[in-house]
């Protein structure tokens, strides 16, 4: 038995064909979200076969740091179920991934009999193929589940986490505090909701020379923000004439038709992988379009590098943050400055790198 990548157009099909008579409509998620989770290579839809023929599917998301993967649908193809397919598919996805999450629909005293009697023999299917049932449950878009798990972790609150930063990884900050309940706690009432939401998701559309006014006040916007500069035009043209010059990658950060920020790609010698530049309009900005942007770009960079890189100012708490978050958790190089007399500046705090003091400092006033 051989599990095999399928391609967006496989992955099509396979929706259209198959998961709609599979699993009701209030299951499954809009096919649009899983092809945007395959382009930022977040999703792994499987086609499992054996002696070339197609048997059954799984398809799961997978974590920012790849450690493990939630395996959202399992499913055996109509006239090949009933073998004991289910149970060893289950245990190629173990070999493969090593930890599994799994989310099933918890039994509802307000559900007919027969639904809770499925909703049962589900759980106890995992159950008997190495799964545990968790000390939470979580409700995504207004349905109560039980989180399940497979894997060597035995404790529940790191596994929570894990399971948590699949949807934080994906969702903003507001949609997931409105749609995710993870844990659910106890004595929580689920929040009702619709079937599943998509918010409206950022685009990296290449920089085109038609477009150039909307780069250089996108350009002038940036230097604003990060250094309280009022850039002039022809400054900002020579940044961008740089910018989308040879060794370097622009790209508008869009929603809908509308350019809401800027994203610099640049090379320092090797691929065209360091993150030079990253820029949201501020009226946008804490809704998670910088960090799904980034997260675009890595999906870019991940085809031909196996690294990307940034440099954040030291005092800059909020970029470093997010950075970290996003997953940036590797000190590739230090920058060190030595200021001489006369130059006037505040100390921000005080760090030690190996055991020695640095200080991380700001311009006076």
């Amino acid at each position: 038995m051989e599990l095999k990548l399928m391609n967006r157009e496989e992955l099509t099909a396979l929706y259209q064909n198959e998961m709609t008579a599979d699993f009701p409509k209030a299951e499954l998620k809009p096919l649009s979200a899983m092809l945007r989770l395959l382009d930022m290579g977040r999703y792994d839809p499987l086609l499992i076969t054996e002696g070339g023929q197609p048997l059954g599917y799984a398809l799961l998301w997978l974590p920012e740091g790849r450690e493990g993967a939630l395996l959202e649908y399992l499913g055996v193809l109509r006239g090949k179920r009933n073998g004991g397919l289910g149970t060893r598919i289950l245990a190629l996805l173990g070999t493969r991934y090593g930890q599994l999450f799994g989310e099933a629909e918890a039994p509802d005293p307000e559900a007919p009999p027969e639904e809770n009697n499925l909703r049962r023999r589900r759980i106890a299917f995992y159950e008997r193929n190495g799964f545990r049932v968790l000390d939470y449950q979580c409700a995504l878009f207004g349905v109560r589940f039980h989180c399940l798990y497979r894997g060597p972790e035995p404790d529940d609150r790191e596994v929570e986490a894990l399971h948590r930063g699949v949807y934080a990884g994906y969702f903003s900050p507001a949609h997931f505090e409105r749609y995710i309940q993870l844990p659910l706690k106890p004595g929580e009432a689920v929040k009702p909701a619709p079937e599943w939401v998509e918010e409206a998701f950022p685009s990296l559309v290449d920089y085109e020379e038609s477009r150039e006014a909307e780069a250089v006040r996108l350009i002038q916007g940036f230097w604003l923000a990060h250094n309280h500069y009022h850039q002039t035009e022809e400054e900002a043209k020579a940044d961008l004439r740089v910018w989308s010059g040879e060794g370097h990658k622009l790209y508008f950060i869009t929603l809908g038709d509308a350019a809401v920020g800027l994203l610099h790609l640049g090379s320092r010698g090797g691929e065209i992988d360091w993150l030079e530049d990253l820029f949201v309009l501020p009226e946008y900005q804490g809704r998670g379009v910088g960090s799904q942007a980034v997260r675009l770009a890595e999906a870019m960079v991940r085809q031909y590098s196996q690294s990307m890189y940034l440099e954040a100012a030291a005092r800059n708490q909020r970029a470093i943050r997010l950075y970290r978050r996003l997953g940036y958790d590797c000190l590739n190089t230090v920058t060190l400055r030595k200021d001489f007399p006369g130059y006037d500046y505040d100390v921000v705090r005080e760090e030690q790198v190996y055991g020695e003091p640095f200080e991380i400092r700001k311009d006076k006033g």
